[in-house]
């Protein structure tokens, strides 16, 4: 197995990790709970690991992170715009 092809797929399960917590965002409207440092600190630490991929030129850490980021990024607008719910 190609060494990129097991980056991938790691990339993919810890991605796809944050999907449940918008999909209940979305249909609660409710993210009170939601951690906001625990997602700011996670947003600061994808951000940097994707910049170190593209310094790299690594493809799963760019896909992955990419995605990750656009992950968090949509819990941590979730977590604001429904902070008072």
């Amino acid at each position: 197995m190609d060494i990129k092809i097991l980056g991938l797929i790691a990339g993919f399960f810890t991605s796809v990790g944050f999907v449940p917590q918008i999909i209940k965002g979305f249909k609660t409207k409710k993210m009170k709970d939601v951690a906001l440092w625990q997602y700011i600190l996670t947003f600061i630490g994808i951000t940097l690991w994707l910049i170190y991929g593209a310094i790299i030129k690594d493809i799963p850490l760019i896909a992955s992170n990419a995605f990750s980021l656009v992950c968090v990024t949509t819990v941590l607008s979730l977590r604001i715009i429904y902070r008072n719910n």
